[in-house]
């Protein structure tokens, strides 16, 4: 298969040229004064091709959540629907609630299977052991880790949990960044209260990602830089950063890319059921059904907010490629730097970047088109179009709505 366009977005820049797919692999990238001695298959004229997106904080999307009742016919739903924003690869990210962990089980025998849709890389629990409710929350206490619970959601996942949370603060923190990261599990400072220092230590204990930098944790300040401040200043941590401008500002990002090695820098959604969703109030029985809860309502405002009762921030609404657009927009970056936030920097980290992350020969296929309007257009995964939006036109899941939306 050749496709072809005058703007790709490969390993050595915007090249204006054809792509040539085998077996779902790049094959060849041929430039624009090179000859094909084959008929093109697609010609995408003047739209950009940019390298699959690779969320690897995503806990669902339009009309779906990763929760304990989710079924296949669910998770499909989701994994089309993430093509439909560009998305190619995901670690669906889950809030452990029981002991079931049926949620994790059915991702596990999942991402050993093909579907129409992104593919499942791996699977991210975020938590359960953080200490931290953020602004307009309530501290009602401190956790303490449970290694037997630790150790059955190890087993559950069947070797797909790539990516686990944890305050380096709470008790039995050591033991478990130690333990997680002996079974090759990366570990990220997530929900957290610590200090610089505190969060120093877990570092040294073997930390390596920030959990959505700068939300929910401690913040820079000038005395005490906190959680934030070191998994800036520390060169092994890779930090995810939400680029909606909601959960943190655009200079803020800003000064962020300043400080940190860019290399070391994840674009995440931090999505869930809400992103495609119409702005309103909805019940809150999907993040569960205490109706004391700050989170017994949650309301999706007109810029994309997804909020408590009390105003604290509850995931986002919108998906990475809504936070390419605000890098590229208004924070006026390249997009041959943007792309490697959301593709082949969280590849490099998490150790598939021999196979996927951008688009160079003998890589698979994944790639999305876009317009200049960044609306994803067309998605191919592995050289499959899992995503045409002339066809795919009603992907969201109306029952959730039905139920939730008050």
């Amino acid at each position: 298969m050749f496709i072809k366009s005058s703007r790709i977005y490969t390993e050595d820049g915007c090249k204006s040229g054809c792509l040539e797919i085998e077996n779902g692999v790049i094959k060849q990238f041929h430039l624009q004064d090179s000859p094909v001695k084959a008929d093109i298959d697609v010609d995408y004229g003047d739209k950009r091709i940019i390298p699959g997106i690779f969320d690897t904080h995503n806990h669902g999307g339009h009309g779906v959540r990763m929760n304990d009742d989710i079924t296949e016919d669910g998770i499909k739903r989701y994994l089309k629907g993430l093509a439909s924003v560009g998305v190619t690869a995901v670690f669906p990210t889950v809030l452990p609630a029981d002991e079931d962990f049926s949620c994790m089980k059915l991702l596990a025998k999942m991402s050993k299977e093909t579907h129409d849709g992104a593919r499942i890389m791996g699977i991210h629990s975020e938590g359960p052991w953080g200490s931290r409710v953020g602004e307009k929350g309530i501290n009602t206490g401190y956790p303490e880790v449970d290694m037997e619970y630790g150790k059955k959601m190890l087993a559950a996942c069947d070797g797909s949990l790539k990516l686990i949370g944890i305050a380096p603060e709470v008790n039995g923190a050591y033991e478990a960044v130690k333990f997680f990261t002996s079974k090759g599990v990366n570990v990220a400072a997530y929900h957290t209260n610590a200090n610089y220092a505190e969060a120093n230590a877990g570092i040294d204990w073997g930390i390596t990602v920030a959990t959505h930098l700068g939300n929910v944790m401690t913040g820079l300040h000038h005395r005490d830089i906190g959680t934030m401040g070191a998994c800036i200043n520390r060169d092994e941590v890779y930090c995810e950063i939400i680029c909606d401008g909601l959960h943190i500002s655009l200079p803020m990002v800003d000064i962020i890319l300043r400080l940190k090695d860019n290399d070391k820098i994840i674009m995440i959604s931090d999505a869930g059921a809400y992103l495609g969703a119409p702005c309103g109030t909805y019940k809150g029985t999907v993040f569960g059904n205490n109706e004391e809860s700050d989170r017994a309502t949650i309301h999706v405002t007109e810029e994309g907010f997804v909020l408590s009762k009390t105003g604290r921030l509850s995931g986002s609404s919108k998906p990475s490629i809504f936070g390419i657009k605000n890098l590229a927009e208004v924070l006026k970056l390249p997009m041959e730097q943007i792309v490697k936030f959301a593709s082949l920097n969280p590849c490099e980290k998490y150790g598939i970047a021999d196979k996927k992350g951008s688009i160079v020969k003998g890589k698979d296929a994944d790639f999305a088109v876009i317009s200049d309007d960044y609306d994803v257009l067309y998605t191919y995964s592995e050289g499959r179009l899992v995503y045409d939006y002339e066809k795919d036109t009603d992907l969201f899941n109306h029952k959730f709505v039905e139920e939730y939306k008050l």
